[in-house]
């Protein structure tokens, strides 16, 4: 059971991960993402900070790598928030699909894991599988996707959270950090906020912003803070310790099967053929990552 929750606990991650795309493209776009993105970090970092006060007086080093984590997962959201104002959410998701395979090239370029053909294979098979669900099984959908500029900016963004995965099990296994999932996610969260704040408090009118800000934006803003910060980063930290970074940015295909799944359950989809092979080839190929050694 042991070994079996880090990969229970990223798939409630893909879930929670599944939903912020179609709630951060409900907000105001003529709000600042920057600043949005702030308030949900700092927010969260405080938070968890009075659930399990921690003292503030660690390394120079450490604040270093909590800054770096913190800004990697912080650039982001911001990143997400604006191509969602260009690019539906469908676009985005399907270059989601992206962030194992960067995960997969920094991982080697950092000398954590080596190149295996096989490995890489796996990769690409899943990540064709999760374009099947995207597209709905619809080749022409998926051929009528637009490249435009807020698919070309979401993936830096892609980039940045591979960044994250990897950076992290590399601070932690450097000893930069401690292997604390609760404390790299407090403290990434609040050294994110506060440097993502400081410039948007001397160039942004804050006025404006909380006058532009709606009752709707801040359930959201309630949801995206609570529920994907608090739960999806601390379930990533937990398992970043616990499984290969490539292994656990794989578990962003779960995220367009999720979305598929409640579809046919709601009746909002009808039933392809395709989707069964499109979830096969998932479910097997999780079966061969999860075979392979976890390079603890």
């Amino acid at each position: 059971m042991v070994r079996l929750a880090p990969h229970l606990l990223m798939l409630l991650w893909a879930a929670l991960v599944a939903s912020s795309f179609p709630v951060a493209a409900q907000f105001n776009p003529d709000l600042s993402a920057s600043l949005l993105v702030a308030i949900r970090f700092i927010t969260a970092g405080i938070v968890m900070l009075m659930l399990r006060p921690r003292s503030l007086r660690v390394s120079a080093r450490s604040w270093g790598a909590y800054s770096l984590l913190g800004l990697l997962l912080g650039g982001n959201f911001i990143i997400m928030f604006v191509a969602l104002r260009h690019s539906p959410p469908l676009s985005l998701a399907a270059l989601y699909v992206t962030l194992p395979l960067f995960a997969y090239l920094l991982s080697i370029l950092m000398k954590m894991e080596r190149f295996n053909g096989a490995r890489s294979a796996v990769l690409l098979v899943a990540a064709f599988a999760a374009l099947i669900v995207l597209s709905r099984a619809d080749l022409d959908r998926l051929m009528a996707l637009e490249f435009g500029f807020g698919e070309q900016i979401y993936l830096l963004a892609c980039l940045l959270a591979a960044g994250y995965n990897t950076v992290s099990r590399l601070a932690t296994d450097r000893r930069w950090i401690e292997p604390d999932p609760y404390s790299t996610t407090c403290f990434s969260l609040l050294a994110g906020g506060i440097l993502i704040a400081i410039p948007e408090f001397l160039y942004t009118d804050i006025d404006a912003f909380f006058r532009m800000i709606s009752h709707q934006d801040l359930i959201w803003l309630a949801y995206l803070t609570f529920l994907t910060s608090l739960g999806t980063f601390w379930i990533l930290q937990f398992c970043a310790l616990r499984l290969r970074p490539s292994m656990l940015a794989a578990y962003s295909y779960q995220a367009p099967l999720i979305y598929l799944l409640v579809e046919l359950g709601l009746g909002l989809t009808a039933w392809h053929w395709a989707y069964a092979l499109a979830i096969l080839m998932l479910l097997y190929s999780f079966y061969l990552l999860a075979r392979q050694r976890s390079g603890q």
